[in-house]
């Protein structure tokens, strides 16, 4: 099988049939229940943040965008857009 031109490698990396704000809401409801202590879903951001900075395997934006989500929504949590919450 031969790589469309332009493209790097031919490979597929990720594919999701799945409502992109489906998906989100499907991991807050997990999520919620792992991450229920404020210093969990603080250490839980900080390794998406770095995830992401590194962009390579591991990183799922959906759990990422879930897990600010989750965060915004306790009080003092986030302060000026940065997430705050300590245990």
């Amino acid at each position: 099988m031969r790589a469309a031109a332009g493209v790097g490698s031919g490979r597929v990396y990720a594919f999701t049939c799945e409502d992109p704000e489906a998906r989100v809401r499907r991991h807050m409801a997990g999520l919620a229940v792992a991450y229920g202590a404020p210093a969990a879903l603080a250490r839980a951001l900080r390794l998406a943040r770095k995830a992401a900075f590194r962009g390579g395997i591991g990183y799922d934006p959906a759990r990422h965008a879930a897990l600010v989500r989750l965060a915004r929504r306790r009080p003092g949590c986030f302060r000026d857009g940065a997430p705050t919450c300590r245990g």
